[in-house]
Formats: C-alpha cells, structure tokens, sequence
C-alpha cells in the first residue's frame, strides 16, 4: 500500500541582490570587451591603410608656395590638354596630346605618367610616355586591373616642370 505523503515546501529562493562584486566585474567585463574592439580594429586599420603619403608634411607645406606659382605659370600658358586612358587586355594604355595655345603640338618633352591605386600602393604603375607623333605621348602598362586609380602626369623639358595633371580614372573591361 502506497503511502501519500505531503509534498516537501519548495526550498526559500534567495531573492537576486546587486552587490558590489557584480558591479566591479561587469564594469571590468565591459571595458575589456570595448578595448578588444578597439584593438582588433586598429590593428586591421594600420595593416590595410599604412598612413601618410608623405614623409614630412612641415617639408610638405613649405613646398606649397613654389607649386602654387608653377600652377599660376602652367595656366597662363594656356596648353590644351586630351588625355586617355584605357584597358588593354591585361594592361592599359595612357595617352596625353599636348596642343598649345594656337592648336600646335607642343613636341620634345619628357612625360611621366604615375597610375596609383587608391588602396593599396602594392599596385602602383610608373612609365614613361613616348612621343608617338608630334605633341602625342603614349605609354603601355603590363598587369593593371580595370578599377578606379589615380592618373599623374608630369612633363618636363630641360629638368624644369612645365606640365602636370592629377585626375581619378575609372578603367573599365
């Protein structure tokens, strides 16, 4: 013969306190988490984006003035410039057509072309532009990617700058 017995009182619950050992560590917890945040993102951020594009930005800044009156002195010249930029097959074509103020080809310069890749530098192109017909330069560039990158011209004749363009591109398939 089965036996009832009465069921035993459930046991007193402690009721849920804030103390200050649960403060500390859920401050401490926090911050701990927010500074491994941090630190995982500066980390990606200084691996993907090295920093300054200059070495001295004082030396920089001094420079400001005499590039201000090379741009003043290329203006008043009033060249006409058409430049393009396409791809070809694996590598891409530059090519800049100089006209002076008449419309005549201004000929005898030594053109530079820089094709900088806005994320990394590890893509970067040099070359240097031939002349291919009177007052037209052209260079070809092996491995570039269609994108969009950053155009530098710089022309010069007898070591003095005489004409520079900066332009962002977008080379396409």
């Amino acid at each position: 013969m089965p036996l009832d017995l009465p069921a035993a009182p459930p046991l007193p619950r402690r009721p849920f306190e804030v103390t200050g050992r649960l403060v500390l560590g859920s401050l401490v917890g926090f911050f701990l988490v927010v500074a491994g945040v941090n630190a995982t993102m500066m980390t990606f951020a200084i691996r993907t984006m090295p920093g300054l594009d200059v070495k001295s930005a004082y030396e920089s800044s001094q420079r400001f003035n005499s590039e201000f009156d090379r741009m003043r002195t290329q203006d008043q010249r009033g060249w006409q410039a058409e430049g393009t930029a396409r791809r070809q097959g694996e590598g891409a074509v530059i090519s800049l057509r100089l006209r002076d103020r008449l419309g005549a080809p201004i000929t005898g310069l030594a053109v530079e072309a820089a094709l900088d890749h806005p994320a990394t530098h590890a893509l970067d192109r040099q070359a240097t532009l031939r002349e291919t017909a009177p007052g037209t330069y052209t260079a070809s560039l092996d491995a570039v990617h269609a994108g969009r990158w950053h155009l530098a011209i710089t022309a010069t004749r007898a070591g003095e700058t005489v004409f520079v363009s900066q332009n962002r591109i977008v080379l396409k398939d």
